[in-house]
């Protein structure tokens, strides 16, 4: 079967995603552009917070094929999966799904319902999986979206929408943000020639460029995009950018108490309580947790430090996302604790084995019946015999290491001093040393090395 794919993609904040890759075998042009739901009489009039949205269609809950991975955590306006099964067996069973909620089917891979508009795309790994992702694009049509004066249309679709105007680049800019603005739309950060402004749960990427293919004049595009949490954006911040897999805020500031500050008014106005008074330290990141009442989470997290800016995020987790994140852990935490103990039964077995590896052994010495030990260690006997009894002490004590299977090194025995060494096969040595100046107690000495002496009479 020949395949000849429609794509379509659409960039916001410098991310590429490719949200339409359809085999033409799925019906190309199945039905016309007129089939357009604007007379459906559930379209919401204006654009859909997370809640309307997710009551038309809610990815997050979206039915999966059979033994589905999903490659991202599920969101409510994206979802992206690894299936096992051909392309067109993956887009019958969305597309059957989708038909099943009441969305009408405009072409292939595109459906529409209540003014909203879901991409559907099914790529092959070769290996006898699929890659699944679905977009919900939003209920704002880029087509309706307001252009400055004597804008002229050169494309109008339902991903994106393209204008030109002979007004300069500079100016354009500034008509668009303000004509956005005065619309109830938020500006929500920007990248290169893009501008993108938030309103509920919609985002719309404006760019504007020069054309100098088309004599200089200026080019407007936009698109559009449905994101899963309507995180707000606080005033006077830097490098502002959101992304939804998963639903992430980042920016820059100077100054952290005023970000605490916003973020605590601002949420509570709709049902967000923080769960502390005070940033405190997560991973060694300061970080704050707001829940609301339907169990989602927000991570308010200061992440480091660049050219001098705190650099902050904003992180989106819903409820379903943060059962299943428990439920793992849950599940994880026998594997976690069988592997913990396994490894502590491996280390002490390691120590054991090492402990038996470095054991010395213990050498019993006996002294004469006379001695008197002056001090002793584990490996060192001091002791005192009567004057003139050193000789006869220091041969006692070599015979008792020969007859243990000792061999001697050294022996440089003298009437007033002297030093025998002896060793044994497997590395302990002992060394005897004395003094005996004929008029004071005899000094005695027996050390090891590799082994522990033990003093017997």
């Amino acid at each position: 079967m020949n395949k000849v794919f429609y794509l379509c993609c659409r960039a916001v904040m410098k991310k590429v995603f490719v949200v339409c890759a359809l085999g033409c075998f799925f019906g190309c042009g199945a039905k016309n552009r007129a089939a357009d739901d604007t007379t459906d009489s559930d379209a919401i009039k204006t654009p859909a917070t997370v809640k309307q949205a997710a009551k038309v269609l809610d990815l997050s809950t979206f039915p999966l094929m059979d033994g589905a991975k999903p490659l991202e955590s599920p969101q409510v306006a994206f979802l992206f999966y690894l299936a096992t099964g051909d392309v067109k067996t993956a887009f019958e069973f969305n597309r059957k799904a989708l038909l099943a909620q009441g969305w009408k089917e405009s072409v292939s891979g595109m459906f529409s319902r209540s003014g909203f508009i879901v991409f559907v795309s099914v790529t092959p790994n070769g290996d006898g999986s699929v890659h699944v992702r679905l977009q919900n694009q939003g209920n704002v049509k880029p087509g309706k979206l307001p252009v400055p004066p004597n804008a002229k249309p050169v494309y109008v679709g339902d991903s994106t929408a393209m204008y030109s105007t002979e007004t300069a680049v500079p100016a354009t800019v500034e008509a668009c943000r303000n004509l956005f603005v005065a619309q109830g739309w938020v500006p929500y950060g920007d990248a290169g020639d893009s501008a993108v402004f938030k309103q509920n749960a919609n985002l719309v990427t404006a760019t504007v460029s020069s054309a100098p293919a088309k004599g200089g004049k200026t080019m407007i595009q936009y698109s559009n995009q449905l994101i899963s949490a309507d995180i707000p954006a606080p005033p006077n911040v830097e490098d502002l950018r959101y992304v939804d897999e998963p639903p992430e805020l980042t920016f820059a500031t100077t100054n952290q108490d005023a970000i605490v500050d916003f973020y605590r008014k601002t949420l509570a106005t709709t049902g967000w309580k923080s769960t502390m008074d005070h940033m405190v330290d997560v991973d060694e990141k300061p970080t704050m947790i707001f829940r609301n009442p339907g169990k989602g989470m927000l991570t308010l997290a200061a992440t480091g430090v660049l050219s001098g800016k705190l650099l902050f995020s904003v992180r989106f987790q819903s409820a379903t996302e943060i059962a299943e994140r428990d439920r793992k852990r849950k599940e994880a935490a026998p594997k976690l604790r069988a592997a913990a103990e396994a490894k502590a039964a491996q280390e002490a077995k390691e120590a054991a084995e090492l402990a038996e590896k470095n054991k010395v052994p213990k050498v019993a010495v006996t002294l004469p019946a006379d001695a008197k030990v002056v001090k002793q260690t584990n490996d060192s006997i001091k002791f005192t015999v009567g004057k003139g009894k050193a000789k006869a002490a220091v041969e006692s004590l070599r015979k008792q290491f020969r007859d243990a299977g000792w061999k001697e090194d050294v022996a440089s025995v003298t009437g007033m001093s002297g030093v025998v060494s002896v060793s044994k096969e497997g590395g302990p040595s002992a060394t005897i040393t004395y003094t005996d100046t004929g008029f004071m107690p005899t000094e005695l000495s027996v050390s090891a090395m590799r082994a522990e002496l033990e003093a017997a009479k």
